[in-house]
């Protein structure tokens, strides 16, 4: 069972259950062509997800643009290598898609030891 990670340092349980969101993650592609000018594309990484997500308040939006980056979404899954940012450069190299909606990935940590994957996002007015 993960652990969520609280701002005082401890953790409490995150049960299987509260993974209701069905979400795709999608991969940054980059390629060649024969033109010689990189190119960037999104393709689907994981169809289906499921996470926990928690929207962030509006003092908890302030509270964190002043210790990092703003976020308004806060979601959680469970371990997965091609998700885990000791491995891949999350915010760089992936997204969300809930609803049809992107959620640009700002911040990712792991959960105990690989027990879990958190993620902070900003939902992007960029169509899917």
């Amino acid at each position: 069972m993960a652990r969520r990670n609280l701002q005082d340092g401890s953790a409490t349980p995150m049960e299987v259950g509260e993974r209701d969101r069905a979400v795709t993650i999608q991969q940054l592609v980059e390629t060649t062509p024969e033109s010689r000018f990189p190119t960037e594309r999104w393709t689907t990484l994981t169809a289906t997800v499921w996470m926990r997500k928690m929207d962030v308040s509006a003092s908890e939006r302030v509270t964190a643009e002043q210790i990092a980056a703003a976020f308004d979404t806060q979601w959680e899954m469970g371990y997965a290598a091609n998700m885990d940012p000791e491995l891949v450069d999350v915010p760089k190299k992936r997204r969300l898609l809930y609803l049809g909606r992107v959620h640009e990935i700002v911040s990712a940590s792991q959960i105990g030891r690989r027990e879990g994957i958190e993620l902070l996002t900003i939902a992007s007015t960029r169509a899917a």
